[in-house]
């Protein structure tokens, strides 16, 4: 079963993998067609068993969701879970913010190529390679990178673009297992990681929403999922995670290109005008400057351009060598 899926009109795909439209409360006569005329919901079940239930039915290709049912979380509250059979986004009801909604829908969409897949990953410049660590598409890493416009901090590493480097890498897998949360040594807080580590620290969630160290084997297959963080002017785009025991064997990876976090962010500054309302850091108000210069019309193609040309053009931003530790990339 194949899929269509542009920032508007989705139609049905392979089961398994959703997109989220958070706000978008899509119903009949408003951009959602019910698999059926009845259209009962599911009450009081999480999100991924109404995932699920759509996966076991036909003709159902996304879920429209009340209520705080979250992913991996046992739902709080009561909760309704609609079955749709075609989703037209620009037509749905929008809620105002994302992220205090009562409505949100998630739609199926196909996973990413097994071969050619371009990744990008933000750490420290002290580090290289995807062995035990996560990277995203341009959507899904950057939907990461917007919410590090922020100070370096020992206790959460990965997220100041100013202070650490971008890896630009192709990858070829032989299909896609579960995604795992790989966190740096130093990692504090909700993912932790303990500094005195040498490898970063790779956990799945458990039922009840708890981080579960993983024991990885020679031939696990690399983590697929999709972001659970938006751009805005569209759903989140890919994450993936790579186990290192595996590598070589389920997936390889090239490195491409190694450039500083902050000539990106420096790029869409100037680009968005330069944000004369923020101050010289690369903050929360630069963010929010670009994604409002940068995304006109929840169009996110002029945003994607910046960073598609500063990763061509070693001259706008150069490579970064690596001086750390041999680690083969």
């Amino acid at each position: 079963m194949k899929c269509v899926l542009s920032m508007f009109l989705v139609s049905g795909c392979q089961a398994g993998l959703y997109a989220s439209f958070r706000g978008a409360h899509c119903y009949s006569g408003h951009g959602g067609v019910p698999v059926d005329d009845a259209d009962v919901p599911q009450y009081n079940i999480s999100l991924d068993a109404c995932e699920m239930v759509c996966d076991n039915t036909d003709g159902c290709i996304a879920v429209t969701q009340k209520g705080g049912g979250g992913r991996r979380r046992r739902p709080s509250g009561t909760t309704e879970c609609y079955l749709r059979s075609a989703v037209n986004i620009t037509e749905c009801d929008q809620e105002e913010s994302q992220w205090s909604s009562n409505w949100n829908t998630f739609v199926q969409v196909e996973p990413p190529p097994l071969t050619g897949l371009v990744t990008y990953h933000l750490f420290e410049s002290k580090y290289t390679g995807l062995d035990n660590r996560d990277a995203g598409d341009f959507k899904g890493d950057a939907s990461f990178i917007f919410g590090c416009f922020s100070n370096y901090s020992k206790g959460n590493p990965e997220a100041s673009i100013d202070h650490n480097i971008i890896e630009m890498d192709e990858v070829n897998v032989t299909g896609w297992g579960t995604y795992e949360q790989c966190n740096a040594p130093g990692a504090e807080g909700h993912f932790t990681c303990p500094s005195n580590q040498t490898d970063y620290c790779c956990t799945v969630h458990g039922p009840h929403g708890e981080n579960i160290p993983t024991n990885h084997t020679s031939t696990q297959l690399p983590g697929l999922e999709i972001s659970p963080r938006s751009l805005k002017g569209g759903s989140g785009g890919y994450w993936y995670s790579f186990p290192q025991e595996s590598r070589g064997v389920t997936w390889t990876n090239k490195l491409i290109r190694r450039i500083a976090g902050k000539c990106l962010a420096d790029a869409w500054r100037k680009d968005a005008g330069g944000c004369g309302e923020c101050g010289e850091e690369n903050d929360q108000c630069v963010a929010q400057c670009i994604q409002k210069a940068l995304v006109p019309h929840n169009d996110i193609t002029p945003l994607q351009a910046t960073w598609d040309r500063v990763f061509a053009d070693p001259n706008e931003c150069p490579d970064v060598p690596f001086e750390g530790a041999t680690i083969v990339v």
